[in-house]
């Protein structure tokens, strides 16, 4: 907490000598012209990749919206306790210290949003929605934030898809999430997808299998396990599965196996999902392995990983969480949902070759000649616009040779062109750019011929 007061009085400190009085000095003058680059692990998004994050964002509303999903929205900040009760004081979010926290100027502890679900359930919990409906599906988009070794694919600034479902305890619930899923990653293109399934129990299976891993892991660095490994030993035994290390790879094989501690309604209620997942002839396997990096996971935990991309394969995860609003202050209800990350999921159609569709050029370009012109050439493009018509307007007065290049360039059909004459005159020069062709026409029937391109089954006149 100390700690956190004096990075914000620091802060404020630099403001203030930013800002003395009315006048701001500009911060090149306190603190030098050297160039100022984004924070690590947090990057840019400029147009030619937000393409692929407009693409990915209109697939999941299209697919999401049609099984009657509703789209919310959660503050980026949370407060720090929201986290630190749902991921558990083992997991590694809190164990490695990746949340972006701070104490605010009223001395509150906030945090930047880890993952999506504890802020989508607070949501749920404080304005009642649980009073009016049980039975809740929605999902959501938008940033994360951990503080995690930047590397391909994985940011400390990231996006998330994700998908929840609250207030239903059969399997078909499960079963809904993951045939989503796969809808989702075919509809954008991936084909060679599989689920990876495993069954973590109810709360008392899991906490039998944890005391049991504890007994098997007794010994710790004098077995060979990694640091990490040996601490998680202590306060998640089943976090060692997700280790990367290839010691540990090799030790994780003579564990026991989660499946013989799985109570009779758990192993049911895997077989239900599994059943219904073959009725939709989704491809999945068993992997006993698996396990999720969160705490609050029960029953069922799942993998979507798509073939070709080698060991970075995994683009979705999920499971059921039946016990969390409960521990977040709600009525007893069962949830289970989904997280996407947009980055790895880019990096995958990437290495697919998996390009968005491209937006088509505007139809026409409205070019001004000269400043005389301008007015006339603005507001036939923004006439345009409004109608429904893709118009660019060229916004500096170039002269026809310079003009043209530009609409060429774009790609345009038609070049509109007004100078001084023909704004005096209250007409256009109307020339097709395929045909080689140029009509004067008056500016009213350039804005009918621009409103008639929008459809594209009008050919150039």
């Amino acid at each position: 907490m100390a700690q956190g007061k004096a990075v914000l009085q620091r802060q404020i400190s630099l403001a203030g000598a930013l800002c003395e009085g009315a006048t701001c000095e500009p911060v090149s003058a306190i603190m030098g012209k050297q160039t100022i680059q984004s924070i690590r692990g947090m990057e840019d998004v400029l147009p030619d990749e937000a393409v692929y994050f407009q693409f990915l964002e209109a697939a999941a509303r299209r697919v999401f919206g049609r099984a009657q999903y509703r789209e919310i929205r959660t503050p980026l900040l949370e407060p720090t306790e929201l986290f630190a009760r749902s991921a558990g004081d083992s997991s590694d979010i809190v164990v490695s210290k990746q949340m972006y926290t701070f104490v605010d100027p009223g001395e509150r502890s906030n945090t930047l949003r880890p993952e999506g679900t504890a802020g989508v359930i607070r949501a749920l919990i404080e304005h009642g929605v649980f009073k009016e409906s049980a039975q809740q599906k929605l999902y959501y988009t938008g940033p994360m934030f951990r503080y995690e070794k930047p590397q391909k694919g994985r940011l400390r600034q990231f996006n998330q898809i994700g998908i929840e479902v609250f207030g239903v305890a059969h399997a078909a619930a499960d079963a809904e999430i993951i045939v989503l899923c796969v809808e989702f990653l075919r509809e954008v293109g991936f084909r060679d997808v599989c689920v990876k399934l495993n069954n973590l129990g109810d709360r008392e299976d899991r906490q039998a299998y944890n005391n049991r891993l504890r007994e098997v892991l007794a010994g710790g660095a004098s077995d060979g396990w990694c640091p990490q490994c040996v601490e998680r030993a202590r306060l998640n035994p089943m976090r060692v599965f997700d280790c990367k290390e290839q010691r540990c790879r090799a030790l994780v094989a003579g564990l026991p196996a989660v499946g013989d501690f799985i109570g009779e309604p758990a192993r049911a209620h895997f077989a239900t999902l599994r059943s219904l997942l073959e009725a939709c002839e989704v491809p999945y396997e068993i992997a006993p392995d698996l396990v999720r990096g969160l705490d609050y996971y029960s029953r069922t935990v799942f993998e979507i990983v798509q073939g070709g991309l080698g060991a970075q394969n995994a683009v979705v995860g999920g499971g059921r969480y039946d016990y969390l609003v409960e521990e977040l202050g709600g009525p007893p209800t069962p949830g289970v949902g989904m997280s996407i990350g947009v980055e790895r999921l880019i990096l995958a159609m990437k290495a697919l070759d998996l390009r968005p569709p491209g937006e088509p050029p505007p139809a026409a370009m409205v070019l001004a000649l000269d400043d005389a012109a301008m007015p006339s050439a603005f507001r036939l493009a923004s006439a345009a616009r409004v109608s429904g018509a893709p118009v660019a307007l060229d916004l500096q007065p170039r002269s026809p040779k310079a003009g043209l290049k530009a609409a060429n360039r774009l790609g345009v059909r038609v070049a509109v062109i007004i100078g001084a004459d023909e704004a005096a005159r209250g007409v256009a020069q109307w020339k097709d750019l395929s045909e080689g062709t140029q009509t004067e026409v008056r500016v009213e029937e350039a804005l009918e011929r621009l409103k008639a391109l929008s459809d594209p089954s009008v050919t150039c006149r």
